[in-house]
């Protein structure tokens, strides 16, 4: 039988938090099913005379250990993949974009999660306003002027930089706030940089709902709630997963987001909601899959394996 290869591409092992990185679950699972698997990141990968390939190592998890060990790099041809997961955290910066312009050149039949053209095409913090009654009051400017007009009009506001994830830059500014404007030419870089302004919602205080997506179904959810003191509720900010319901709502919006995700190809997708708003639409590195799993009992790596194994298998034929 001939092997099956997926291929990862990630951050550097050390930058990750095995107990609760949704990748390597995704790895461990395809490495329990007799996959080849193999890990790079940005660095590794290469176009050569339009085809690309990587420096990849193979995935081999020493009994018990969360994240697995070293292994000798070779040079690996990414179209011999079944499947490719694109799972590098943001910033989405000039090496990330041009990484997706790599893997944009990668044959039809390699399953990529998610595609590499639409995560060149689409930022998770603007993919709300395509869903008009979904997103918040919100300004997307370098002009510091053009934020400080919207901070008025708005009176209490969060900022965030586009390009970065895990409540990284983001701030809450209220009108009439002494640092707005240092604060705003700061992150602007002076006008070379744009932020993304939205109205501050007050429910955010109880938290938001992370909601996973396979193939634009439901697969699971938790309640992130911010850290005393704080706004964001980002596990990596300080935020801690609650189990909850989902409401009417909830699945509402969810549904109304589907047909977009399967129509870009998006398989995993994360969806942030906070009352009746939809805040982010996370489709770079989607987690809390190891969060949802920790308060349900649930493995949906499994659930989501078994999905793209039958996806994959439908590209090869």
């Amino acid at each position: 039988m001939n092997s099956r290869h997926a291929v990862f591409v990630i951050d550097p092992p050390e930058r990750l938090d095995p107990p609760t990185d949704t990748s390597l679950a995704l790895m461990r699972e395809l490495v329990g099913r007799d996959w080849q698997v193999h890990w790079t990141s940005l660095d590794g990968l290469c176009l050569r005379d339009g085809n690309p390939w990587a420096m990849t190592r193979p995935v081999r998890f020493p009994d018990a250990a969360e994240l697995f060990g070293p292994s000798e790099p070779e040079e690996f041809d990414l179209s011999r993949a079944e499947m490719l997961f694109m799972r590098k955290d943001p910033p989405v910066d000039l090496a990330y974009l041009h990484a997706a312009l790599i893997l944009d050149r990668l044959p039809p039949r390699v399953l990529q999660i998610n595609p590499a053209k639409t995560l060149h095409l689409h930022c998770e913090k603007l993919i709300p306003a395509l869903f008009p009654a979904l997103a918040p009051a919100s300004l997307v400017s370098s002009d510091t002027h053009r934020l400080e007009d919207f901070l008025r009009e708005q009176q209490h506001i969060v900022i965030k930089p586009l390009e970065d994830c895990s409540g990284h830059g983001v701030h809450e500014l209220r009108r009439g706030d002494s640092n707005a404007r240092p604060l705003l030419a700061s992150l602007t870089q002076e006008g070379r940089r744009f932020l993304q302004a939205q109205r501050f919602l007050p429910e955010i205080q109880d938290g938001d709902k992370r909601v996973l997506l396979l193939d634009g179904e439901i697969l699971g959810w938790v309640r992130r709630v911010p850290a005393p003191g704080d706004f964001r509720s980002n596990v990596n900010a300080g935020g801690r997963c609650l189990p909850c319901d989902l409401s009417e709502n909830d699945r509402r919006i969810c549904a109304m987001l589907s047909p977009w995700l399967r129509r870009e190809g998006i398989l995993l997708a994360g969806i942030d909601i906070v009352g009746d708003k939809v805040l982010e639409v996370n489709i770079t590195s989607p987690s809390c899959l190891r969060e949802i799993n920790q308060l349900t009992g649930q493995r949906l790596e499994t659930r989501i394996i078994d999905v793209l194994e039958t996806r994959a298998g439908q590209g090869r034929t």
